[in-house]
This record gives structure tokens, C-alpha cells and sequence, in this order.
């Protein structure tokens, strides 16, 4: 890919974090108005373009198949990155593994604003269910167990980690930026929600797998609980949600016609593409930085 592209894809990650900073912070800002034209364009581009990947005569129609279209999605995404699950598990350095977790952040560092967004709207069977999500995102009200904060304990420690090595991840690739920016994406546009539901079944159905992978790569160099209770949590945690997602959320939309089953199964699609790109190229990032 083009600098260019990076630089689109910088631009909308920029844009994502002022639009979705805190309300303070958005009082004096112009950035939003004058960015908002461009950053349309440029998302409609790149929506275009990964529909293009998909085989969009092959997407399921109705609920039925559409579930069991969607569980193969689940169980394939994995057995797909098997090479870089086991590489985490049995053999990344603690170098390789920080860089990974701090490229991570750029998903899991905003995943609770995303529950909160993709709830709006939602008939209450649903909405229980995302609501129930973002509150276990909330630690359940003490602040110690917020995933947030779990995360950046663990992403902290892993910079100082690569600081020490001199490895910079101040500046994500293209394949990183897209990994984060098209959740955020389809949750602030909400034309595309249907799709951020697909999505989110997806990410929180098969990171179970790549959660036990990293918690069993840490355990394995010594790290600190502290260190690996995110990632260990949310090996139960990402389990039963995604148990509910797809016996409740998808369940219902799965039952609100083609076009919606359409729509989710496009999120679900592309979803998966990124990540195959995504983990295909961490694992080559993390392959070049050595296993010292």
C-alpha cells in the first residue's frame, strides 16, 4: 500500500479520537467541522473498496443460514491465524508480545465507548444484552477492574518494554490503523451499525482463542499478573459474551429481513478481511523485530 493510504488512514484515526474525546475537550474544537467533509470522503472510498473483497452473491439471505454461516466465519478466523496463535502461545518474545499488545490498544483501548455506541437504538432484548457488555467493559463498577484501565496496565509496562529495545509504536502501519478505524467507523456512522453488529460477534467470538494464546506467552516469560490479568479475564469474559451476542443480537436482527441479514453479514465479512490482513502482518512486524 501507498503512503497515501496511510495517510488516509491516519487522518481518520485522528479524527476519531477528537470526535470521540472527552466533551470538555470538543468545546474550542475546530478540527471536526473542517476534518468532517474530507474524512467522509475518504471513508466512503475505503468502504467501497473492501466491499469489492467480498463476494457479495455468496452472503447468506435468510436467518438461518445466515447463523450458521456466521459461526463458520468464527471458527474459520482462527484456523485461519493458527501459525500466529502458537506463535504467541510458544515462542514470541516478550519484545514481540509487547509490540503486539501496544498495536492492540488501538482496538481494545476504546472498546467500551464502542458497547456504549452500538446500544443506540436497539429494542431492549438487545440492548440488555450490549448493556450487560459495557457494564462487564465498566469492571462492574469498581474502577480497578475497568478493561480500560486493565488494558493500559499491561500496555504501559509493554512500552516500557520496547523502549528499552528501542522499538518505536508511535506511528501504527496501514494494516494497524485499519484494524481499529473501521469498528469506529461503522459505530459513528450509524447507517453502518448493522454491520458494526456483525462485527462485534466476530471480534468477541474469536478473541477467546488469541486471549489464552497471549495470557499462556506471558505466563510462559514470567510476567507479572498484573500484567496478564486483562488478557486473562477476558478468556471467560469475551465467552459468555459472545454466547449472548449471537443467541440474542444476532438471533434478532437475523430476523428483521434480507437486507438487514445483508448488512451484518457485509460487517462480518470485511471484519474478518481486516483481521486476516492484521494478523498476517503483526506476525511479520513481530518476526522482524527478532526474538531477543
Amino acid at each position: 500500500m501507498s503512503q497515501k493510504e496511510i495517510e488516509k488512514q491516519t487522518l481518520l484515526a485522528s479524527f476519531y479520537k477528537v470526535f470521540m474525546g472527552s466533551p470538555e475537550s470538543l468545546v474550542f474544537s475546530k478540527e471536526i467541522e473542517s476534518s468532517r467533509r474530507k474524512v467522509y470522503e475518504v471513508e466512503n472510498e475505503w468502504i467501497k473498496a473492501e466491499e469489492r473483497l467480498v463476494d457479495l452473491d455468496a452472503l447468506p439471505k435468510g436467518k438461518e443460514e445466515f447463523i450458521k454461516w456466521y459461526l463458520i466465519m468464527e471458527r474459520n478466523i482462527n484456523l485461519d491465524i493458527r501459525f500466529f496463535i502458537e506463535f504467541l502461545r510458544g515462542q514470541a518474545s516478550l519484545k514481540q508480545i509487547a509490540y503486539y499488545i501496544c498495536m492492540e490498544e488501538l482496538v481494545d483501548g476504546s472498546f467500551d465507548d464502542l458497547m456504549a455506541l452500538v446500544q443506540l437504538g436497539m429494542p431492549i432484548q438487545p440492548k440488555m444484552v450490549a448493556g450487560r457488555n459495557y457494564w462487564d467493559e465498566m469492571g462492574g463498577g469498581d474502577f480497578s477492574k475497568v478493561h480500560t484501565a486493565m488494558f493500559k496496565d499491561s500496555s504501559d509496562y509493554m512500552r516500557k518494554i520496547l523502549r528499552g529495545s528501542n522499538v518505536s509504536v508511535e506511528r501504527p502501519t496501514l494494516e494497524c490503523l485499519m484494524n481499529g478505524n473501521m469498528l469506529l467507523m461503522w459505530a459513528l456512522r450509524r447507517e453502518y451499525n448493522a454491520r458494526l453488529i456483525g462485527a462485534i460477534g466476530l471480534v468477541e467470538g474469536s478473541a477467546p482463542v488469541r486471549f489464552r494464546a497471549t495470557t499462556e506467552g506471558l505466563e510462559r516469560l514470567k510476567q507479572p499478573e498484573r500484567v496478564i490479568a486483562y488478557h486473562k479475564a477476558h478468556i471467560d469474559i469475551d465467552t459468555h459474551h459472545s454466547r449472548a451476542w449471537l443467541e440474542v443480537v444476532l438471533d434478532h436482527y437475523a430476523s428483521c429481513g434480507e437486507d438487514v441479514i445483508r448488512e451484518m453479514a457485509l460487517g462480518v465479512a470485511i471484519r474478518q478481511n481486516i483481521a486476516l490482513r492484521y494478523y498476517h502482518h503483526m506476525y511479520g512486524q513481530m518476526r522482524a523485530l527478532g526474538d531477543d
